[in-house]
């Protein structure tokens, strides 16, 4: 057998090290996926929202589908708890959504709000949204 350590090995090696330090230097740090705009760490803003029938509300608070104002650069945490039927809570833009659930359970996610503007969020289960189960997300 012979060894292999031309230049191109080393530069390998050397890139896996950078990796590795990059890695546990960003320890104990917000971590945010681009991709997904999942984030780690503590949020800036917490919805604690409750779904039944054909509404989201916030929870303790009676307005059906409320607007959910928050700032741009904000990491967001959402609790849903379903309360009746069968939902979850999607924000396409932000390419967020909570599992769909049955009544009794709760559910959390969190994203950055990195972008401004009001989008909408809604019930993908069946023809929620159709009949009404959406509301406005504004980033400001």
């Amino acid at each position: 057998m012979t060894s292999r350590t031309g230049p191109g090995r080393l530069i390998f090696a050397g890139l896996a090290l950078i990796a590795a330090v990059a890695l546990v230097a960003a320890g104990g740090q917000e971590q945010v996926d681009e991709d997904k705009q999942v984030a780690d760490g503590e949020p800036d803003v917490v919805l604690e929202l409750t779904a039944e029938g054909r509404e989201f509300y916030i929870a303790g608070e009676d307005e059906e589908n409320p607007d959910l104002t928050v700032a741009q650069g904000d990491v967001v945490q959402v609790k849903l708890e379903i309360t009746g039927g069968f939902h979850d809570w999607v924000v396409d833009e932000f390419d967020v959504a909570t599992e769909q659930m049955s009544a009794g359970n709760t559910d959390t996610i969190q994203f950055v709000a990195d972008e401004s503007g009001e989008f909408e969020y809604y019930c993908s289960v069946g023809t929620h949204r159709q009949e009404g189960m959406y509301g406005t997300l504004i980033v400001e």
